[in-house]
C-alpha cells in the first residue's frame, strides 16, 4: 500500500541534466527522486505531475480509496465513529491487496 509521501521530487526533461542532478543529490538528499518520465516516480499512481489522465480505472480507483483513507484518518477525532473506523481500516486492508501499479 502507498502512504502519504513527503519525498521530494524534482522534474527535468533534459537527459542529461537528469543524470547530473541524481548524481548531485544522491549525496546531499538521498530521498530526493529526479524524475524525466512519469514511470520515474516512485508513487507514479498516486503522483499529481500525472495527473487523473495518465492512469487508468484501477488507478483512479485505488488514488480514490487511498484520499478516502486519509480523510477519514484525519476525521478519526473529530467523528469519533465506530462504523467509519472500521470502514476505514477495510479500505486500508483492501487497498493492502490491490497492486502496487495499477494500470
Amino acid at each position: 500500500m502507498h502512504e502519504s509521501n513527503q519525498t521530494a521530487r524534482v522534474i527535468c526533461n533534459d537527459p542529461e541534466l537528469t543524470d547530473q542532478l541524481r548524481q548531485l543529490l544522491a549525496r546531499i538528499a538521498p530521498d530526493c527522486e529526479v524524475l524525466s518520465a512519469p514511470a520515474d516516480c516512485s508513487v507514479a499512481p498516486f503522483c499529481r505531475w500525472l495527473g487523473d489522465a495518465q492512469l487508468g480505472s484501477a488507478g483512479r480507483i485505488q488514488v480514490a480509496l487511498l484520499e478516502a483513507t486519509e480523510v477519514l484518518e484525519l476525521t478519526r477525532h473529530a467523528f469519533k465513529s465506530r462504523e467509519l473506523g472500521l470502514l476505514r481500516r477495510r479500505l486500508v486492508a483492501l487497498l493492502e491487496q490491490l497492486p502496487d501499479n495499477p494500470d
